[in-house]
């Protein structure tokens, strides 16, 4: 005599051992991770443009039947910055992402995180003559934000991009009576891909 199998939910597994959730429901490893290293760390001079550091994307095709959740994991590395009196050094980052059949995720010109310091032990001066000696030394531990993507449908594209620049915005006099001394360091940061059914992460 054969078993029979009950209807069970998309989620579910029905077997001749019963009724279970499937592996898929369960949270897993990151279906997609990708590493971007830094291309620009050590001595810096005056940027008061954004100068890219890290940059590069992430894209995960969904091939399953299912629609599924989706966020990324932004792992940033230990960083490390020094400014010199009077001058400001900042690392920005910033993040964007889209999802279709053909998707294009728009360049990250927003900063929506920043790590950095300034040196300023008296006004700053406009002559580099004048200016007293002093360096600040700054570090952090490493850090994580977590980007909810939202809804992924099956048979579609998710695009991630992601930017680090370095700039020293604001006051930036290059003394001349001693040597300065500017260095950013953002050494990589890791993007990681989590997918599940809805409703489950």
């Amino acid at each position: 005599m054969g078993s029979v199998k009950p209807c069970a939910g998309d989620y579910m597994l029905s077997t001749v051992d019963g009724l279970g959730p499937r592996r898929r429901w369960f949270p897993g490893p990151p279906v997609k991770e990708v590493m971007l290293p830094s291309t620009k760390d050590g001595e810096i001079s005056r940027s008061p443009d954004p100068v890219t550091m890290i940059e590069g994307d992430l894209t995960w095709y969904n091939n399953s039947p299912d629609a599924l959740w989706c966020h990324v994991d932004v792992l940033r590395a230990p960083r490390s910055i020094v400014a010199q009196n009077p001058a400001t050094v900042v690392i920005q980052d910033a993040w964007t992402f889209a999802k279709g059949v053909d998707p294009r995720a728009e360049y990250p010109s927003v900063s929506q995180d920043g790590f950095g310091g300034r040196a300023q032990i008296d006004r700053p001066e406009v002559s580099a003559k004048e200016l007293k000696f002093g360096r600040f030394f700054l570090d952090g531990d490493s850090s994580l934000a977590t980007e909810q993507c939202g809804i992924l449908l099956p048979r579609q594209l998710l695009h991630f991009r992601y930017i680090a620049a370095v700039q020293t915005p604001g006051t930036f006099t290059t003394p001349t009576e001693f040597e300065p001394r500017y260095e950013a360091h953002a050494r990589y940061t890791k993007l990681r891909l989590y997918a599940g059914p809805v409703g489950s992460l």
